[in-house]
């Protein structure tokens, strides 16, 4: 049979092995959030290296505009307008 003691020492040990699993995901969620920071600025970083300004057009500026539906018969036509 078992004692009081011990019920009352597995539960102890099963409170900190649970303290202790809660603390470890903890550790490495914190760790994986920095990663995935630290990860996405790089990717900024580098995207945003070849990126360029938007023109801006005005009024009465002439721009090509790209054919942006298709249908039958558009495989001679331009692309542009």
């Amino acid at each position: 049979m078992r004692n009081k003691e011990d019920i009352q020492i597995r539960d102890l040990l099963l409170e900190e092995m649970a303290e202790e699993l809660q603390e470890q995901c903890e550790f490495l969620r914190n760790d994986a959030k920095k990663n995935i920071e630290t990860i996405q600025s790089k990717n900024q970083k580098t995207y945003n290296k070849r990126r360029k300004i938007a023109p801006m057009y005005k009024k009465g500026d002439l721009v090509a505009i790209q054919r942006t539906q298709f249908g039958t018969g558009l495989k001679l036509r331009p692309k542009f307008l």
